[in-house]
């Protein structure tokens, strides 16, 4: 129900009343009995909404849900666009992070530095239905 602002027209004293925007209540001063008049403020709303419906709720879960997927493909669009980071020693371009690794450790170089590149290519990648974006999973 909206809230009306009433102010009296002797005393001056202001007070909020809350009833329907059709109803035409007369309220007296609680101060010196006279009538008070209904004010119209600019600006503020006349009614506050509390929580939304369970339609609106489920609509609002919807497109944010779509937005939230519609953002994880434009990520995985924007990373394939990325340049790959290509497995190399000293400048020298390999095939594989394991072969890097195995160069490094021969040319006495630090090779543990290749060790989380190597265990994600040595993952096994599924492609997820519908998706269409591949993802590794995890040995048992």
């Amino acid at each position: 129900m909206p809230t009306f602002d009433y102010k009296c027209a002797e005393c001056h004293y202001q007070e909020e009343k809350i009833h329907g925007m059709k109803e035409e209540p007369e309220y007296k001063c609680p101060k010196c009995g006279f009538s008070m008049v209904r004010q119209f403020t600019p600006n503020i709303a006349g009614f506050i909404f509390k929580g939304g419906t369970e339609t609106i709720n489920w609509k609002e879960k919807r497109y944010r849900l779509k937005r939230s997927e519609q953002m994880a493909v434009k990520q995985e669009v924007h990373r394939a666009e990325m340049p790959k980071v290509q497995p190399n020693v000293a400048g020298v371009e390999l095939d594989t992070w394991s072969d890097a690794q195995k160069v490094a450790k021969e040319c006495g170089l630090q090779s543990e530095t290749y060790t989380p590149f190597v265990e994600k290519e040595n993952k096994p990648k599924i492609v997820v239905p519908g998706a269409g974006v591949s993802s590794s999973i995890i040995k048992p």
